[in-house]
Protein backbone atom coordinates (compact mmCIF):
# COMPACT_ATOMS: atom_id res chain seq x y z
CA UNK A 1 0.00 0.00 0.00
CA UNK A 2 1.38 3.36 -0.97
CA UNK A 3 1.74 5.89 1.85
CA UNK A 4 -0.73 8.76 1.91
CA UNK A 5 -0.06 12.32 3.14
CA UNK A 6 -1.74 11.38 6.43
CA UNK A 7 0.83 8.77 7.44
CA UNK A 8 4.02 10.18 5.97
CA UNK A 9 6.77 11.28 8.37
CA UNK A 10 6.41 14.99 9.07
CA UNK A 11 9.51 16.54 10.73
CA UNK A 12 7.56 19.54 11.99
CA UNK A 13 5.00 17.33 13.72
CA UNK A 14 7.81 15.23 15.20
CA UNK A 15 9.41 18.31 16.75
CA UNK A 16 6.08 19.35 18.26
CA UNK A 17 5.54 15.87 19.68
CA UNK A 18 9.05 15.84 21.12
CA UNK A 19 8.34 19.12 22.93
CA UNK A 20 5.28 17.55 24.55
CA UNK A 21 7.28 14.51 25.61
CA UNK A 22 9.98 16.53 27.37
CA UNK A 23 9.65 16.62 31.17
CA UNK A 24 7.63 19.53 32.51
CA UNK A 25 9.21 19.70 35.98
CA UNK A 26 11.38 22.73 35.23
CA UNK A 27 14.43 20.67 34.31
CA UNK A 28 14.14 20.60 30.50
CA UNK A 29 16.50 23.43 29.65
CA UNK A 30 15.08 25.72 32.32
CA UNK A 31 16.26 26.60 35.82
CA UNK A 32 14.91 24.37 38.56
CA UNK A 33 11.60 25.55 40.06
CA UNK A 34 8.90 24.38 42.46
CA UNK A 35 5.63 23.02 41.08
CA UNK A 36 2.50 21.99 43.00
CA UNK A 37 3.98 18.48 43.36
CA UNK A 38 7.72 19.21 43.54
CA UNK A 39 10.00 21.10 45.94
CA UNK A 40 13.34 20.31 44.28
CA UNK A 41 15.61 22.80 46.07
CA UNK A 42 15.60 24.16 49.61
CA UNK A 43 14.28 27.61 48.61
CA UNK A 44 11.88 26.38 45.93
CA UNK A 45 13.55 27.66 42.79
CA UNK A 46 16.88 28.66 41.29
CA UNK A 47 16.37 32.30 42.35
CA UNK A 48 15.86 31.07 45.95
CA UNK A 49 12.63 33.05 46.35
CA UNK A 50 11.19 30.65 48.94
CA UNK A 51 7.86 30.46 47.10
CA UNK A 52 5.68 27.70 45.66
CA UNK A 53 2.36 27.47 43.77
CA UNK A 54 1.38 24.52 46.01
CA UNK A 55 -1.41 24.78 48.58
CA UNK A 56 -0.64 23.80 52.15
CA UNK A 57 -3.38 21.83 53.93
CA UNK A 58 -5.80 24.04 55.89
CA UNK A 59 -5.62 22.18 59.19
CA UNK A 60 -2.64 19.85 58.90
CA UNK A 61 -2.30 16.70 61.00
CA UNK A 62 0.84 14.66 61.59
CA UNK A 63 0.71 11.78 59.09
CA UNK A 64 4.10 10.22 59.82
CA UNK A 65 7.55 10.84 61.20
CA UNK A 66 10.81 8.96 60.65
CA UNK A 67 13.90 9.03 62.87
CA UNK A 68 17.07 9.50 60.77
CA UNK A 69 19.35 9.05 63.78
CA UNK A 70 20.94 12.50 64.17
CA UNK A 71 19.83 16.12 64.17
CA UNK A 72 18.65 17.61 60.90
CA UNK A 73 19.82 21.03 59.73
CA UNK A 74 19.55 20.48 55.97
CA UNK A 75 16.16 21.13 54.45
CA UNK A 76 14.37 18.20 52.79
CA UNK A 77 13.44 18.26 49.10
CA UNK A 78 10.51 16.51 47.44
CA UNK A 79 10.15 15.18 43.89
CA UNK A 80 7.98 12.53 42.20
CA UNK A 81 6.45 11.37 45.48
CA UNK A 82 9.77 11.02 47.31
CA UNK A 83 11.27 13.00 50.19
CA UNK A 84 15.08 13.28 50.28
CA UNK A 85 16.41 14.20 53.71
CA UNK A 86 19.90 14.39 55.23
CA UNK A 87 21.09 14.19 58.84
CA UNK A 88 24.19 15.76 60.35
CA UNK A 89 25.87 12.34 60.72
CA UNK A 90 25.96 11.99 56.91
CA UNK A 91 22.91 9.76 56.49
CA UNK A 92 20.81 10.67 53.46
CA UNK A 93 17.48 8.88 53.05
CA UNK A 94 14.87 8.60 50.31
CA UNK A 95 11.42 8.33 51.93
CA UNK A 96 8.06 7.79 50.28
CA UNK A 97 5.95 10.92 50.77
CA UNK A 98 2.69 9.06 51.28
CA UNK A 99 3.80 7.06 54.33
CA UNK A 100 7.51 7.68 55.10
CA UNK A 101 8.68 4.25 53.97
CA UNK A 102 12.43 4.30 53.26
CA UNK A 103 13.41 3.35 49.70
CA UNK A 104 17.18 3.69 50.13
CA UNK A 105 19.83 5.17 52.38
CA UNK A 106 23.25 6.60 51.54
CA UNK A 107 25.97 7.21 54.12
CA UNK A 108 28.42 10.00 53.37
CA UNK A 109 31.80 9.72 55.12
CA UNK A 110 31.28 13.17 56.67
CA UNK A 111 28.25 15.02 58.04
CA UNK A 112 25.69 16.87 55.91
CA UNK A 113 24.37 20.33 56.76
CA UNK A 114 23.73 21.70 53.25
CA UNK A 115 20.40 20.94 51.62
CA UNK A 116 20.26 18.59 48.61
CA UNK A 117 19.01 19.39 45.11
CA UNK A 118 17.11 16.96 42.89
CA UNK A 119 16.95 17.52 39.13
CA UNK A 120 16.92 15.29 36.04
CA UNK A 121 16.87 12.14 38.18
CA UNK A 122 20.04 13.09 40.08
CA UNK A 123 20.44 14.14 43.73
CA UNK A 124 23.28 16.59 44.43
CA UNK A 125 24.59 17.54 47.88
CA UNK A 126 27.78 18.52 49.67
CA UNK A 127 29.28 17.19 52.90
CA UNK A 128 31.46 18.53 55.70
CA UNK A 129 34.59 16.99 54.17
CA UNK A 130 34.09 19.30 51.20
CA UNK A 131 32.89 16.63 48.77
CA UNK A 132 30.09 17.32 46.31
CA UNK A 133 28.13 14.13 45.59
CA UNK A 134 25.86 13.16 42.69
CA UNK A 135 23.57 10.17 43.35
CA UNK A 136 20.99 8.42 41.23
CA UNK A 137 17.73 9.63 42.78
CA UNK A 138 15.96 6.30 42.23
CA UNK A 139 18.62 4.03 43.70
CA UNK A 140 21.02 6.14 45.79
CA UNK A 141 23.99 4.82 43.79
CA UNK A 142 26.87 7.27 43.43
CA UNK A 143 27.45 8.71 39.96
CA UNK A 144 30.44 10.91 40.74
CA UNK A 145 32.18 12.94 43.45
CA UNK A 146 33.93 16.30 43.26
CA UNK A 147 36.27 17.49 46.01
CA UNK A 148 36.71 21.09 47.20
CA UNK A 149 39.29 22.29 49.73
CA UNK A 150 36.85 23.23 52.50
CA UNK A 151 33.58 22.25 54.15
CA UNK A 152 30.38 22.55 52.14
CA UNK A 153 27.79 24.11 54.45
CA UNK A 154 25.26 25.37 51.90
CA UNK A 155 23.05 23.87 49.25
CA UNK A 156 23.58 23.21 45.55
CA UNK A 157 21.99 25.02 42.61
CA UNK A 158 21.72 24.07 38.93
CA UNK A 159 21.91 25.95 35.65
CA UNK A 160 20.88 24.27 32.39
CA UNK A 161 23.08 24.70 29.35
CA UNK A 162 25.80 22.98 27.39
CA UNK A 163 27.07 21.69 29.73
CA UNK A 164 24.55 21.97 32.53
CA UNK A 165 26.32 23.15 35.66
CA UNK A 166 25.86 22.55 39.36
CA UNK A 167 27.11 25.38 41.56
CA UNK A 168 28.13 25.14 45.19
CA UNK A 169 30.00 27.32 47.68
CA UNK A 170 32.74 26.02 49.97
CA UNK A 171 34.74 27.04 53.00
CA UNK A 172 37.75 27.15 50.68
CA UNK A 173 36.44 30.68 49.91
CA UNK A 174 35.30 29.70 46.43
CA UNK A 175 32.20 29.19 44.35
CA UNK A 176 32.60 26.03 42.26
CA UNK A 177 30.92 25.32 38.91
CA UNK A 178 30.92 21.62 38.06
CA UNK A 179 29.72 19.74 34.99
CA UNK A 180 26.45 18.13 36.13
CA UNK A 181 26.97 15.02 33.99
CA UNK A 182 30.64 14.26 34.64
CA UNK A 183 31.60 15.94 37.91
CA UNK A 184 34.47 17.75 36.21
CA UNK A 185 35.45 21.25 37.30
CA UNK A 186 34.43 23.98 34.85
CA UNK A 187 35.58 27.04 36.82
CA UNK A 188 35.98 28.47 40.32
CA UNK A 189 35.50 32.00 41.61
CA UNK A 190 37.38 33.16 44.70
CA UNK A 191 35.80 35.40 47.35
CA UNK A 192 37.43 36.96 50.39
CA UNK A 193 36.22 34.40 52.95
CA UNK A 194 33.97 31.36 53.52
CA UNK A 195 30.94 30.87 51.26
CA UNK A 196 28.26 29.63 53.64
CA UNK A 197 24.97 29.77 51.75
CA UNK A 198 23.51 28.58 48.45
CA UNK A 199 24.15 30.54 45.23
CA UNK A 200 21.06 32.19 43.74
CA UNK A 201 20.73 32.22 39.95
CA UNK A 202 19.18 34.78 37.59
CA UNK A 203 19.95 36.09 34.08
CA UNK A 204 23.06 33.93 33.70
CA UNK A 205 24.51 35.33 36.93
CA UNK A 206 25.06 33.55 40.27
CA UNK A 207 24.85 35.69 43.40
CA UNK A 208 26.43 34.61 46.67
CA UNK A 209 26.99 36.16 50.07
CA UNK A 210 29.60 35.12 52.56
CA UNK A 211 31.77 35.86 55.52
CA UNK A 212 33.67 38.58 53.62
CA UNK A 213 30.53 40.77 54.08
CA UNK A 214 30.09 41.05 50.30
CA UNK A 215 27.46 39.96 47.83
CA UNK A 216 29.25 38.73 44.71
CA UNK A 217 27.70 38.42 41.25
CA UNK A 218 29.48 35.87 39.06
CA UNK A 219 28.87 35.24 35.36
CA UNK A 220 27.84 31.61 35.10
CA UNK A 221 29.32 30.82 31.70
CA UNK A 222 32.91 31.58 32.70
CA UNK A 223 33.12 32.45 36.41
CA UNK A 224 33.98 36.09 35.83
CA UNK A 225 33.13 38.47 38.69
CA UNK A 226 30.50 41.00 37.60
CA UNK A 227 29.20 42.57 40.84
CA UNK A 228 30.48 43.19 44.35
CA UNK A 229 28.30 44.93 46.93
CA UNK A 230 29.17 45.51 50.59
CA UNK A 231 26.44 44.39 52.99
CA UNK A 232 28.06 45.80 56.14
CA UNK A 233 28.31 42.52 58.03
CA UNK A 234 28.90 38.88 57.26
CA UNK A 235 26.22 36.93 55.51
CA UNK A 236 25.23 33.44 56.61
CA UNK A 237 22.03 33.33 54.57
CA UNK A 238 21.46 32.90 50.86
CA UNK A 239 20.16 35.84 48.82
CA UNK A 240 16.69 35.75 47.26
CA UNK A 241 16.38 37.23 43.76
CA UNK A 242 13.49 38.90 41.99
CA UNK A 243 14.03 40.99 38.88
CA UNK A 244 17.10 43.17 39.22
CA UNK A 245 17.16 42.92 43.01
CA UNK A 246 18.78 40.63 45.55
CA UNK A 247 17.34 40.54 49.07
CA UNK A 248 19.54 39.35 51.92
CA UNK A 249 19.87 39.67 55.69
CA UNK A 250 23.13 39.91 57.59
CA UNK A 251 24.50 39.18 61.03
CA UNK A 252 24.14 42.73 62.40
CA UNK A 253 20.37 42.88 62.12
CA UNK A 254 19.57 44.35 58.71
CA UNK A 255 17.75 43.21 55.58
CA UNK A 256 18.95 44.80 52.34
CA UNK A 257 17.52 45.25 48.87
CA UNK A 258 20.37 45.42 46.36
CA UNK A 259 20.10 46.31 42.69
CA UNK A 260 22.74 43.91 41.46
CA UNK A 261 22.66 45.18 37.88
CA UNK A 262 23.36 48.77 38.94
CA UNK A 263 25.62 47.73 41.82
CA UNK A 264 23.82 49.77 44.47
CA UNK A 265 21.62 49.36 47.54
CA UNK A 266 17.99 50.46 47.23
CA UNK A 267 16.94 50.16 50.88
CA UNK A 268 17.97 48.83 54.28
CA UNK A 269 15.60 47.61 56.97
CA UNK A 270 16.44 47.41 60.67
CA UNK A 271 13.80 46.95 63.40
CA UNK A 272 12.78 50.34 64.81
CA UNK A 273 12.66 49.27 68.47
CA UNK A 274 14.47 51.59 70.87
CA UNK A 275 15.06 48.87 73.47
CA UNK A 276 16.24 46.23 71.00
CA UNK A 277 19.56 45.82 69.32
CA UNK A 278 19.37 44.34 65.87
CA UNK A 279 19.29 40.56 66.04
CA UNK A 280 21.06 38.54 63.37
CA UNK A 281 19.16 37.59 60.24
CA UNK A 282 20.60 34.10 59.85
CA UNK A 283 17.73 32.67 57.78
CA UNK A 284 17.25 33.47 54.11
CA UNK A 285 14.35 35.76 53.19
CA UNK A 286 11.39 34.84 50.99
CA UNK A 287 10.37 37.29 48.28
CA UNK A 288 7.12 37.66 46.34
CA UNK A 289 5.88 40.27 43.88
CA UNK A 290 4.98 42.60 46.75
CA UNK A 291 6.73 41.47 49.93
CA UNK A 292 9.93 40.32 51.56
CA UNK A 293 9.62 38.04 54.59
CA UNK A 294 12.57 37.60 56.94
CA UNK A 295 13.02 36.02 60.37
CA UNK A 296 15.66 36.97 62.94
CA UNK A 297 17.32 35.53 66.02
CA UNK A 298 14.98 37.44 68.31
CA UNK A 299 12.25 35.15 67.01
CA UNK A 300 10.49 37.82 64.94
CA UNK A 301 9.23 37.26 61.41
CA UNK A 302 8.90 40.53 59.49
CA UNK A 303 6.80 41.22 56.40
CA UNK A 304 8.28 44.14 54.45
CA UNK A 305 7.08 46.02 51.38
CA UNK A 306 9.32 44.89 48.54
CA UNK A 307 9.53 48.32 46.91
CA UNK A 308 10.38 50.33 50.05
CA UNK A 309 11.39 48.01 52.88
CA UNK A 310 8.65 49.43 55.11
CA UNK A 311 7.37 47.05 57.79
CA UNK A 312 3.85 45.77 57.11
CA UNK A 313 3.47 43.34 60.00
CA UNK A 314 5.49 41.20 62.36
CA UNK A 315 4.96 37.93 64.21
CA UNK A 316 6.70 36.96 67.44
CA UNK A 317 7.73 33.32 67.86
CA UNK A 318 9.04 31.98 71.17
CA UNK A 319 12.67 31.61 70.10
CA UNK A 320 15.16 32.20 67.26
CA UNK A 321 14.08 31.83 63.65
CA UNK A 322 16.85 30.14 61.64
CA UNK A 323 14.29 28.33 59.48
CA UNK A 324 13.86 30.34 56.27
CA UNK A 325 10.18 31.20 55.58
CA UNK A 326 8.25 29.69 52.69
CA UNK A 327 5.28 31.37 50.97
CA UNK A 328 2.69 28.89 49.71
CA UNK A 329 0.06 31.05 48.02
CA UNK A 330 -1.66 32.89 50.93
CA UNK A 331 0.25 31.11 53.72
CA UNK A 332 3.67 31.64 55.28
CA UNK A 333 5.37 28.62 56.87
CA UNK A 334 8.54 28.39 58.97
CA UNK A 335 10.02 26.69 62.01
CA UNK A 336 11.67 28.05 65.12
CA UNK A 337 14.15 26.95 67.74
CA UNK A 338 11.14 26.89 70.10
CA UNK A 339 10.34 23.51 68.52
CA UNK A 340 7.28 24.71 66.65
CA UNK A 341 6.30 24.88 63.03
CA UNK A 342 4.09 27.89 62.26
CA UNK A 343 1.61 28.71 59.50
CA UNK A 344 0.60 32.38 59.20
CA UNK A 345 -1.72 34.38 56.98
CA UNK A 346 0.31 36.10 54.26
CA UNK A 347 -1.95 39.17 54.35
CA UNK A 348 -1.70 40.11 58.04
CA UNK A 349 0.55 37.63 59.87
CA UNK A 350 -2.27 36.03 61.86
CA UNK A 351 -1.32 32.58 63.14
CA UNK A 352 -3.50 29.97 61.45
CA UNK A 353 -1.86 26.83 62.84
CA UNK A 354 1.18 25.60 64.74
CA UNK A 355 2.54 22.26 65.88
CA UNK A 356 5.06 21.58 68.62
CA UNK A 357 7.50 18.82 67.65
CA UNK A 358 9.45 19.41 70.88
CA UNK A 359 12.87 19.93 69.27
CA UNK A 360 14.47 22.96 67.57
CA UNK A 361 13.67 23.46 63.88
CA UNK A 362 16.48 25.08 61.89
CA UNK A 363 15.66 23.66 58.46
CA UNK A 364 13.45 25.23 55.83
CA UNK A 365 9.99 23.70 55.47
CA UNK A 366 9.24 21.84 52.21
CA UNK A 367 5.73 22.30 50.81
CA UNK A 368 3.96 20.45 48.02
CA UNK A 369 0.24 20.17 47.33
CA UNK A 370 -1.44 18.98 50.52
CA UNK A 371 1.82 18.28 52.39
CA UNK A 372 4.25 20.05 54.74
CA UNK A 373 7.56 18.30 55.52
CA UNK A 374 10.29 19.46 57.91
CA UNK A 375 13.30 18.08 59.78
CA UNK A 376 14.09 18.81 63.43
CA UNK A 377 16.90 18.69 65.96
CA UNK A 378 15.69 15.36 67.37
CA UNK A 379 16.70 13.67 64.10
CA UNK A 380 13.17 13.14 62.83
CA UNK A 381 11.47 14.12 59.60
CA UNK A 382 7.85 15.17 60.20
CA UNK A 383 5.21 15.05 57.45
CA UNK A 384 1.88 16.85 57.86
CA UNK A 385 -1.08 16.41 55.56
CA UNK A 386 -4.83 16.44 55.39
CA UNK A 387 -6.77 14.39 57.93
CA UNK A 388 -7.58 10.99 56.45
Amino acid sequence: MNPTPNNRFNPRVAVILLCFLLPLDGSAGRPVAATPDSWPISRGDAALTGTTPARAPDQPVLRWHVDLGDKIIASPVIHEGMVYAAAVDGTLSALRLSDGERRWQFNAPAGIEGSPLVVDGVLYFGDLDGTLHALDADTGISRWQYVTDGRIMGGVNWMPGDPSLVLVGSYDDRLHAVDAATGERVWTYETGHYVHGTPALADEVALIGGCDEQVHGVRIKDGRGMVKLSAGSYIAASPALRGDYAYVGHYHGEVLAMNWKENKIRWRFAPADENREGAAFYASPAVTATRVLAGDRDGVLYALARDSGNELWRFQARSDIDSSPVVARDRVLFGSRDGRIYMLSFSDGEMLWSYHVGSPINATVAVVEGWIVVGAGDGSIYAFGKRE
